[in-house]
């Protein structure tokens, strides 16, 4: 070879390994503004209307979120989870990308998000409060509300979705039928056939009631703006003028609080699959004397049930429930607007605020321990993501800590929370954390839960596709971080705790180095379950586990739990609490001839014919990830 050319090729590959060299150093820093960009693209800045089989109805200030079904097995099955999606307008997407901005940039030192996406996203979220309460209140829905002047009230009302089902009923599925059969689809088919079965029951689930989770993460990220309110003073002001009666939050709270040891009937039922996998902590707080007073998912009581469903607003399956996600973020929320001077501690002398703070506090701990009583389908019960409720969970922690380094804590409550869930979180979730990662055979780890993980190939051999692992891994790294270290507001730096164990720093760094390899590399899909509905298999229906408690609405008993009843709308659940030794003997019966599903195997177990509803949200990916990569780029030690 040439010399001249020699040289010249040599030159090149030095210019490529420094340019290479620089990439690496300022990558990123560089990949968290992408991200930013990424996500506020992703935002709507201008409505769109439903337009059938061409356009969904996209909202104003809205970020992405699409409704998928969650099928496992063959291609065929795969290739419907992948392409079949409904554009979603709710408030907890919007909600959570803008927290985690906003996070990002208080505790990352990331690029400070856009005011006039964040001025979007508040007039959006605005618009879930309640319009049902003749007063003003903070009481917020997961859909926005439509006006039914037949009832004359404000019904939860996903527009998408509902017109998607309207639409079936032009559909000549017979056709379809006949030749998806001739192209060898018959699994499809079938399961077409099952969803336009169950059109009705999909309508119904769709009217729900307002609830705790999107209405204390909307106290949350007002606690968020409070404390970045020199940096976003019209956001925050924003905030503040339409949120001028939180007491209204904590008065639902107290009212709608599940408490099974009571007499009151109408609080002191739950549903069967809480009842399920909680009954282990009832009966050591029994044993312990204490009272329990849990936070519910619904803003809605049996009572209310009764009046409201013929209106079109009732909870699923009439009954109550307790998801740990919920209770997590519930924690949050009055810890934050706590400490931020949202609302006053005094709050917390109320002895009734004060019993559902640490009794769920407590109720979490257990839950954490016990790695959700080995049940997560139905402890996690909308939220299908175990990594997703250890970072809810050590948020808590993460903005005590930062409150105490350098001041007392405001009310003596927050410290029995914080030393509940601390160490739970330093041992029990860290080392699950831990364990779970993956090697990608580079000196980088990763995690993973569920989706895309369940399909197989013509041949019958298993296909891993990570269809979860950005997110997984971001919120695997938020968690740990929450967990192990301590924000400083004076030098704007994290730092790890004296006694941070060293595989977790190296862990937290060699998920960094994946995540900067992969985020954006198309290797992996962004996709995640951030929520589903309650119903994820056979398994995890509420009519296949014991209970003392059935009735039809108007309040009539109903004697038989053989057959499943057709006289109307009905209610079930354990009231009360049940004997251990009678509750154990229940469940080796039927019940509505089904035996009760005791285990839990895995989402990617049973038939291929199961499926379930999951909501996934690209932004909300790209968003942890962001928090992931601008916090670990932010420490000092």
């Amino acid at each position: 070879m040439e010399t001249p050319l020699r040289l010249l090729l040599l030159s090149l590959l030095l210019v490529l390994v420094c340019s290479t060299s620089n990439v690496v150093s300022e990558s990123t820093d560089e990949l968290v503004a992408r991200l930013l960009a990424k996500v506020e693209d992703s935002q709507v800045t201008k409505a769109k209307k439903f337009f059938p089989v061409l356009e969904w109805q996209e909202d104003l200030g809205v970020y992405k979120s699409e409704v998928k079904l969650y099928f496992h097995g063959p291609e065929d099955l795969a290739l419907i989870r992948d392409k079949f999606h409904v554009f979603d307008n709710n408030m907890f997407v919007t909600s959570w990308v803008s927290s985690c901005l906003l996070e990002a940039y208080r505790y990352g030192g990331a690029p400070k998000p856009s005011p006039t996406h964040l001025k979007l996203a508040l007039d959006s979220i605005n618009g879930y409060r309640n319009k049902d309460r003749k007063f003003e209140n903070s009481i917020m829905s997961f859909w926005p509300q439509a006006y039914n002047s037949t009832s004359n009230t404000y019904i939860s009302t996903p527009v998408n979705l509902l017109k998607l089902i309207d639409l079936t009923n032009d559909v000549p599925f017979g056709v379809i039928e006949n030749i998806l059969k001739f192209l060898g689809f018959g699994d499809i088919s079938s399961i077409i056939k099952t969803l336009l079965s169950m059109k009705d029951t999909f309508r119904t689930a769709f009217h729900i009631p307002p609830d705790f989770d999107d209405t204390f993460v909307n106290l949350g990220l007002g606690s968020l703006l409070t404390s970045l309110k020199t940096q976003f003073p019209e956001q925050h002001s924003s905030w503040m003028t339409s949120n001028t009666n939180l007491t209204s939050v904590f008065d639902a709270l107290k009212k709608y609080a599940y408490r099974p040891f009571s007499k009151d009937s109408n609080v002191n039922t739950i549903d069967p699959r809480t009842y399920f996998y909680l009954r282990k902590f009832m009966e050591k707080s029994s044993s312990d004397g204490w009272d329990l007073a849990l936070t519910p998912t619904w803003i809605q009581d049996i009572e209310e049930t009764t009046k409201l469903r013929k209106k079109g607003i009732s909870m699923p399956f009439n009954i109550n429930n307790v998801d740990v996600t919920v209770s997590a973020n519930v924690i949050y929320g009055i810890t934050s607007s706590v400490l931020s001077g949202v609302v006053s501690p005094s709050i917390l002398n109320d002895t009734g605020i004060q019993q559902i703070l640490l009794n769920t506090t407590n109720m979490i701990a257990h839950e954490c321990q016990n790695d959700l009583s080995d049940r997560r389908d139905l402890a996690l019960t909308y939220y299908p993501s175990v990594l997703e409720f250890y970072w809810f969970v050590a948020r808590t922690v993460f903005i005590l800590n930062e409150n105490a380094k350098h001041n007392q804590l405001p009310h003596e409550a927050l410290y029995k929370v914080l030393h509940k869930l601390e160490p739970v979180l330093e041992k029990h979730v860290t080392s699950v954390i831990l364990k779970g990662a993956k090697s990608d055979g580079a000196d980088r780890l990763y995690l993973e839960d569920f989706l895309g993980n369940g399909d197989f190939d013509k041949n019958n051999h298993t296909l891993i596709k990570g269809e979860d692992r950005i997110f997984t891994t971001s919120m695997g790294v938020n968690a740990l971080i929450a967990t192990w270290s301590i924000f400083d507001g004076k030098t704007s730096k994290l730092y790890w705790k004296s006694d941070t164990p060293t595989d977790v720093k190296s862990s937290v760094t060699k998920f960094i180095d994946w995540l900067k390899k992969y985020t954006l590399s198309g290797d992996f899909k962004p996709y995640n379950t951030f929520f589903s509905g309650s119903a994820k298999g056979e398994g995890t229906l509420p009519f296949y586990y014991p209970i003392n408690r059935l009735e039809y609405l108007n309040g009539t008993n109903i004697p038989d739990e053989t057959h499943f009843p057709t006289g109307g709308p009905f209610t079930l659940g354990v009231q009360g609490t049940i004997p251990k030794a009678q509750y154990d003997k229940m469940l080796t019966e039927k019940h509505f001839g089904v035996p009760t599903p005791t285990t839990f195997k895995g989402f990617n177990s049973g038939s291929t014919q199961d499926f379930f509803p999951f909501w996934s949200s690209e932004p909300y990916t790209y968003a942890t990830t962001m928090l992931a990569l601008a916090q670990s780029n932010n420490f000092a030690n």
